[in-house]
């Protein structure tokens, strides 16, 4: 009988992807999901590491939601990952200082205290 029902990409409990094929706008900065690519507004690409690029996905998916930790590190590594890895804080913190103007005062990714994370900017596509 699995064999026969259609298949569904969706996993219960987390929402569904955009297309692949999509790109999305936020701030000075265009993400083109399918080559993974991040460019400046003035055409500069930003090379993004695996992991970098799944954050940035992650915060994308769930703009202006506060996303903890454990939510973060399950969005970008399954459940499989340790709860007390403090990695995430460090590619927060290098995907700042990439995308924002100053990374000591960020506009886009925010720091909730107690809480996390939020992805404050506005996200248009293309």
């Amino acid at each position: 009988m699995l064999r026969r029902a259609p298949r569904s990409s969706a996993v219960p409990g987390r929402p569904s992807r955009p297309a692949a094929t999509q790109s999305l706008c936020f701030g000075e900065w265009m993400l083109d999901l399918g080559a993974r690519r991040l460019t400046s507004v003035d055409g500069r690409e930003l090379p993004l590491t695996s992991g970098e690029f799944g954050l940035l996905r992650a915060f994308i998916e769930h703009a202006n939601r506060v996303l903890s930790r454990d939510r973060l590190i399950y969005l970008t590594r399954g459940y499989g990952a340790d709860s007390l890895d403090r990695a995430i804080d460090v590619q927060v913190a290098r995907l700042r200082h990439k995308i924002e103007v100053n990374p000591r005062a960020p506009e886009i990714i925010k720091t909730v205290r107690g809480g996390g994370y939020i992805f404050a900017a506005t996200i248009s596509t293309s």
